[in-house]
């Protein structure tokens, strides 16, 4: 073998070193881009997985057999006419976040899933109270052991769109005991939940409370310092005796509803994931304690919030299940 052969080969081989380590690195990234975050991945490591505890989503139209989440799906079912209506990106990401195997704060609860349409001849409030409605019935037919706790919802509506209507379905499924969450200020807990959504810092890592700070974007567009920020609202919701919850929404890599093995980076959230988010840690809570009240799950997780050096009062769903546990 001559001295070109040699160099030639020696080349090819770091570059395939090179390459079986950017896509070690890169995988590496992608799966920590998925990860939960703020210490579940101990709590699930310690059994502290949602488990035992039903939980129902109503969404958009849901890709069922996504590998995230499809042997989590215990029932799903379309309400209205939904049979030429795409797949939503919407629903998988939400359906992830809760109970997803990698991205999920519950990956061991059952989901109970009601899909949505879009678009129809009545306003979109409506079609979500009839499908709240059709939770609580569900409700009545199943033994209480195997009835659903909680409810997430990552919407709301103003009057125009049947936000009334809405309103007046939540409050018929608390009233059977069914605690509700949806993407509102504050939201429709008792007590009220005043819930905030917070970036990870470039460079941060999920698992460090002090790494999460206001999303640069709502800094932007308000022109204002992110310590005001946190000040004027902290102080609003003291004011009006609502806990204030910061909770974890991007950037997140989420279940995509293009097919079973696609996923998709949101550099930016909202509400939409903070909700199943929330509804994760009080499923958690509820594993850990099941005979709580739904006042009780709501007043933990807005007493255990931990205050990081940036101000945030985050959610804490260590602290929270630690509290469970000394009821």
């Amino acid at each position: 073998m001559n001295e070109k052969t040699k160099l030639r080969l020696f080349l090819i081989g770091i570059l395939i070193v090179f390459i079986l380590g950017a896509a070690q690195y890169y995988n590496h990234r992608r799966f920590y881009n998925m990860t939960p975050g703020l210490g579940l991945g101990d709590l699930h490591a310690e059994g502290i997985n949602g488990r035992g505890i039903n939980v129902a989503v109503i969404d958009q139209k849901l890709l069922t057999d996504h590998k995230e989440y499809w042997d989590r799906i215990a029932f799903y079912r379309e309400t209205g006419e939904m049979e030429n209506e795409p797949y939503s990106l919407h629903g998988p990401a939400v359906a992830s976040i809760l109970v997803g195997r990698n991205c999920g704060v519950v990956p061991r609860t059952n989901l109970f899933y009601w899909a949505v349409p879009v678009s129809g001849p009545e306003p979109v409030g409506i079609r979500y109270a009839d499908a709240i409605r059709e939770v609580v019935q569900f409700n009545t037919e199943q033994h209480p052991e195997e009835q659903i706790r909680i409810l997430s919802i990552s919407t709301g509506f103003s009057p125009e769109q049947g936000g009334d209507k809405f309103l007046e379905a939540i409050e018929e499924a608390k009233k059977s005991g069914i605690l509700v969450f949806t993407s509102s200020y504050p939201y429709y807990t008792e007590p009220p939940l005043a819930v905030y959504n917070a970036a990870l810092r470039d460079g941060g890592y999920r698992g460090e409370i002090n790494d999460y700070i206001v999303q640069p974007a709502v800094a932007e567009y308000r022109g204002q310092e992110p310590r005001e920020i946190v000040r004027e609202r902290h102080s609003r919701d003291e004011e009006l005796g609502h806990y204030s919850v910061w909770v974890p929404v991007e950037p997140r890599l989420l279940a995509s509803g293009e097919g079973e093995g696609k996923y998709e980076m949101f550099e930016t959230g909202g509400d939409s994931w903070a909700t199943p988010f929330v509804a994760g840690v009080a499923t958690l809570i509820l594993q850990t304690n099941p005979e709580l009240s739904n006042e009780q799950v709501v007043e933990i997780i807005g007493q255990t919030v931990t205050e990081n050096e940036n101000g945030l009062l985050m959610i804490d769903p260590r602290e929270a299940v630690k509290k469970a546990g000394e009821l």
